[in-house]
């Protein structure tokens, strides 16, 4: 599953094994296969996701909106 993060000044891409983002309705999980769909994003907490070379990570965001397909994720964070 690929992983888009789009800055305002940068843009990143990971291979993952899921995600985890905070939203305003809950907390959600993605893995490969997720129902396409579109998240707002709790401001001022982490989005977690796991490499697939298992290596964990966390990325703070202040603000932003995740867009989910089967294939993977696109967070857009705005600063």
């Amino acid at each position: 599953m690929k992983l888009r993060i789009i800055r305002p000044d940068e843009e990143e891409q990971f291979s993952i094994v899921w995600l985890e983002v905070e939203t305003p309705v809950g907390n959600f999980v993605i893995h490969s296969g997720h129902a396409p769909t579109l998240l707002t994003l709790l401001p001022t907490h982490d989005i977690i996701f796991k490499l697939k070379t298992g290596e964990q990570r966390s990325i703070a965001i202040v603000r932003g909106i995740a867009e989910i397909t089967r294939e993977g994720a696109t967070i857009i964070i705005s600063e």
